[in-house]
């Protein structure tokens, strides 16, 4: 299953021998931009009473149809742990709590712009990725274009402490948290954001 988030609402993509989805057929096989206000409805509308989902025998390839209207960006980041106090590092930018993460740039892997963009958000240096997370899928409308953000993430390692922000890319803040209070994260994160963190926590058990 792949979770495609729109804003804070997630649509969920499943394998099946055949095409259903309780979304409007009018959305389909493509969901044109000039529709994109009367989908998001949809989708909200869908949400106050049940999953919004999208059955299909290959789910990848179907979020690519129904977004292929959409411009495609690819992202990379992850959750850092600190060897020596075991805390996590996150960070706070536009209001809300973040996983360090940035966009991949052309000459790069998904691991390469993993590193480099937490190095450059947080001032880190030595980073080791320990293992790989569930990509994440978002659609967004933004700079007068409307995007789907496929981020790639990873967990990793240092035994630095000192951190800093990136004040122009928006952080006002690098923190690190003891991993048994995130309450704080939580309450003030994106809902895509939660379902990292929920994937890192049950492999950290």
């Amino acid at each position: 299953m792949y979770k495609v988030f729109v804003d804070n609402l997630s649509i969920c993509f499943q394998k099946d021998s055949f095409f259903k989805s309780n979304i409007s057929s009018d959305f389909f096989p493509t969901v044109a931009i000039n529709k994109y206000k009367s989908f998001l409805k949809e989708i909200e509308r869908l949400n106050v009473k049940e999953e919004v989902f999208i059955q299909s025998p290959n789910p990848v390839e179907q979020v690519k149809e129904v977004f292929a209207d959409f411009e495609w960006i690819e992202a990379a980041g992850g959750i850092v742990q600190n060897t020596k106090t075991k805390k996590l590092l996150f960070i706070f930018r536009n209001g809300l709590w973040d996983i360090p993460k940035g966009k991949i740039e052309k000459d790069e892997n998904p691991k390469e712009g993993a590193i480099r963009e937490i190095e450059e958000e947080c001032g880190l240096k030595n980073l080791k990725i320990t293992s790989e997370l569930s990509p994440t899928y978002h659609v967004y409308f933004a700079y007068g274009k409307h995007f789907i953000k496929k981020t790639y993430w990873f967990t990793l390692e240092t035994k630095e402490e000192k951190v800093e922000p990136q004040t122009e890319e928006g952080i006002t803040e690098v923190q690190w948290f003891n991993k048994y209070d995130l309450s704080i994260i939580k309450k003030n994160t994106f809902a895509s954001i939660l379902e990292v963190m929920e994937e890192f926590s049950f492999k950290s058990k």
